[in-house]
C-alpha cells in the first residue's frame, strides 16, 4: 500500500508493506553513499539488512533514548558525513523510533542546506506518528525538539514485520497514539478500536 502525504514543503510516499525491509533497494535510491543512523534497541539484523543494499553504506548506532536527541550527537553526524565526502547527491536513513528518526531527519535537513533524508520506522508509535508529518528536531538546554526544521522524508517505508521484536509496552504506547488521533480526527477507526473490530500481527 502507498499512502501519498502532502504537506507545505513538499509532497512525499509512504510504503506500508510486510516485508518492505528486504526490499529497500527497489523502494528508495541506494546507488549512492548512505548515512544509516540506528540505536542500540533496534535489533542489528535490521541495520544490517539495510547496509546489504547500499552502494556505500556508514552506519552509526547510538544508545537509545530521548537524551542521544541532542546537539552533540547532531554534530557527530555532520562530521561522520564530512569525514566521509558526503556530497548534496548523497543521503540519510534513519532506521528505529521517533528518536533516530527526528535526529537524522535534522542532520539531513542541514547538510549542504539539505540532502535526501528517508525514514524507516521500526516501533509503532514512530509509524503511526513521528515519521509522518515532515517534523525534524534535538533537544536543547533542557528543552526537547526546541532546535529543529519542517523537513519531510524523501520516502517513508514501514514494514509491520519489524514489530515483532518489540516489547508489548511499547506497541502499547504506539496504540494509545492511535486511539488519540482516532478521536480527534477519525470517527470510523475509534470506533473500530470501541469494537475491537480488527486483528493487529505482530
Amino acid at each position: 500500500m502507498i499512502i501519498s502525504v502532502k504537506t507545505s514543503v513538499r509532497s512525499y510516499d509512504v510504503v506500508l508493506e510486510k516485508g518492505s525491509l528486504n526490499r529497500l533497494d527497489e523502494l528508495l535510491n541506494l546507488n549512492r553513499k548512505v548515512l544509516i543512523v540506528t540505536d542500540d534497541g533496534v535489533p542489528e539484523t535490521y541495520s544490517k539488512t539495510v547496509m546489504e543494499q547500499c552502494k556505500e553504506p556508514f552506519i552509526v548506532t547510538l544508545p537509545q533514548g530521548e537524551s542521544t536527541k541532542s546537539i552533540d550527537n547532531y554534530l557527530y553526524l555532520l562530521k561522520v558525513m564530512v569525514e566521509n565526502s558526503f556530497t548534496r547527491s548523497d543521503c540519510v536513513l534513519a532506521v528505529g523510533g521517533g528518536v533516530m528518526g527526528d535526529l537524522a531527519g535534522f542532520a539531513a535537513s542541514t547538510f549542504m542546506r539539505g540532502i535526501d533524508f528517508y525514514n524507516v520506522p521500526t516501533t509503532v508509535l514512530s509509524q503511526v506518528d513521528s515519521s509522518i508529518g515532515g517534523k525534524v528536531a534535538v533537544d536543547f538546554s533542557g528543552y526537547k525538539n526546541i532546535v529543529g526544521a519542517f523537513y519531510p522524508p524523501k520516502r517513508v517505508v514501514i514494514d509491520v514485520d519489524t514489530l515483532k521484536t518489540l516489547p508489548q509496552r511499547q506497541i502499547s504506547n504506539g496504540l494509545c497514539e492511535s486511539v488519540k488521533m482516532a478521536m480527534t480526527f477519525d470517527k470510523d477507526l475509534f470506533g473500530m478500536f470501541e469494537k475491537g473490530d480488527f486483528d493487529i500481527e505482530t
